[in-house]
């Protein structure tokens, strides 16, 4: 009976089969051939957007439920003690021993272990609060552009309608008032797209900080205060060579490394690290694995293991000395910009006042008057960019040093 009911199966299965292959016309698209296809000439149908509502002119605040306060600082203490990388690692370095039969017996390869683990985790969170820092700024930036643009929206605004106004009279548009147009437009998609950037950000750093469940948007409360003292590249790089967890993990490993803890080193690295690249890949947060530092581990040798740890070291801190140089560079660089911003946004003020002086006067300069407005609106909107990106560089040079995550707090203020 059994092979009665295989054979019945397979005869199934080639009817089934056979009846796939027939070709003819069926409902649905079955069969369907190119051959039906109509030849036409090509005629493309324009999207319809006729049902398309323009609500960029809206309040904008008034479709946010609620803003949480949130401040510089406690973005710093939530990233570095809820990096979700770091709590990781932890967690696997709590293992007790006996999880690890090579090191049972070994109490000196455990605390390697748990010492290379803590140092890895400190690297988590130092590259987590870095990432959640800048989405921070990034954030701050948009929020701050959100009203100038709106204030720039309403001054051309202003002059369309009085542009309307004049062509109601009789009087033939002008260039200019194309223009005007043209940017009331722009303005409008500027301030849609910042809206939907605002939101994104948020997504990403209530991800980062673990308040996936708080409502509403997070407003950044501090203002940034671009720092009179100069950043010192040599004091920069004596810091970072003293203070980075990955540099202080091959520095452990080398100095602790004997015939004992080789062996488990190897044997454990693997299973200590997980794969840490795929942790909130959106803002490339991640904590190298010690496969990236040690491909020297397999190397059963003591001494020569050593000896090749300590040159990754030097070679490590080379290349450390080098990004934290370019760093500072850039942080020079970048205070420059913004003081040149300032003197800038200092001449479109003072074009403003002058101009408000002779409308109080009674002067017919209302055009100009609004055109400097937006002019300053401008330079505003310029000085927010150049004044947020020192402070990311700021962020990155200071997470380049090993500070973000110290119990003092560095580089947050």
């Amino acid at each position: 009976m059994r092979s009665g009911r295989c054979w019945i199966l397979v005869a199934g299965c080639v009817l089934l089969g056979m009846a796939g292959c027939r070709t003819p016309k069926q409902e649905g698209g079955l069969g369907f051939a190119a051959t039906d296809l109509e030849v036409v000439e090509r005629k493309l149908a324009l999207p319809d957007v006729s049902q398309a509502v323009d609500d960029t002119a809206d309040p904008i605040h008034a479709k946010v439920e609620q803003y949480h306060r949130l401040s510089a600082e406690e973005v710093r203490v939530l990233a570095c003690s809820r990096a979700a990388a770091a709590s990781l690692i932890e967690a696997m370095a709590a293992e007790p021993p006996s999880t690890f039969p090579i090191i049972k017996s070994h109490t000196s390869a455990d605390k390697l272990r748990r010492i290379t683990a803590t140092n890895l985790a400190n690297e988590a969170r130092l590259r987590t609060a870095g990432a959640a820092l800048d989405l921070y700024y990034r954030l701050q930036e948009a929020e701050l552009l959100t009203d100038v643009l709106a204030q720039s929206q309403s001054e051309v605004d202003r002059l369309v309608e009085s542009g309307k106004v004049m062509a109601e009279r009789g009087f033939t548009e002008s260039a200019d008032y194309l223009k005007l147009r043209q940017q009331q437009i722009e303005l409008r998609a500027d301030r849609a797209k910042l809206q939907n950037g605002i939101d994104r950000l948020n997504l990403e750093l209530k991800a980062i900080l673990a308040l996936d469940t708080t409502s509403g948007r997070l407003l950044p409360a501090d203002a940034i205060h671009v720092d009179a003292e100069l950043l010192d590249a040599d004091r920069a790089v004596q810091i970072a060579i003293a203070q980075r967890p990955d540099l202080q993990t091959i520095r452990d490993l080398a100095n602790r490394l004997d015939q004992r803890s080789v062996d488990a080193v190897r044997q454990t690295f693997a299973g200590l690290v997980p794969p840490l690249g795929a942790v909130t890949a959106a803002s490339k947060v991640f904590a190298p694995g010690l496969r990236l530092f040690f491909p020297a581990l397999a190397n059963g040798d003591v001494e020569g293991l050593r000896k090749q740890l300590r040159m990754n070291l030097a070679d490590r801190e080379r290349e450390a000395a080098k990004d934290v140089r370019s760093t500072v560079g850039e942080w020079h660089l970048q205070r420059d910009l913004v003081a040149i911003a300032r003197q800038r946004q200092a001449l479109e003020v003072e074009n403003v006042r002058e101009l408000t002086v002779k409308k109080q006067k009674g002067a017919s300069v209302e055009v100009e008057y609004r055109r400097a407005l937006i002019a300053k609106l401008t330079a505003d909107a310029n000085v927010i960019r150049e004044a947020v990106k020192w402070k990311q560089i700021d962020v990155r040079a200071r997470r380049e040093m090993g500070l973000l995550c110290g119990g003092n707090g560095s580089g947050c203020k």
